[in-house]
């Protein structure tokens, strides 16, 4: 081999070197914002679920208890009303 293609053949392996840490810094990288990704949509489906269980307290509160605190309230209201007519 002449030293001159004792030089092409470094040169192209050090091609070949940089080009493959340039993918690997890249797959790297890409990764790293993926696992970033996924640990932000792991918190908001977290989140989702504590606003989706406030929501169905809200609800719950709404449809049971506020008519049946109003049924209470009236009821009230109602024997009040009938004690000052006795």
């Amino acid at each position: 081999m002449s030293s001159k293609e004792i030089i092409i053949l470094i040169a192209v392996i050090t091609f070949l070197l940089l080009v493959k840490v340039y993918i690997a810094n890249e797959i790297y990288y890409l990764s790293r914002d993926i696992q970033k990704i996924s640990t932000k949509i792991n918190a908001l489906k977290e989140e989702q679920s504590i606003v989706k269980l406030k929501i169905e307290r809200l609800k719950y509160k709404n449809t049971i208890s506020d008519p049946l605190y109003n049924y209470e309230s009236e009821r009230k209201r109602v024997v009040e009303i009938n004690e000052e007519d006795l």
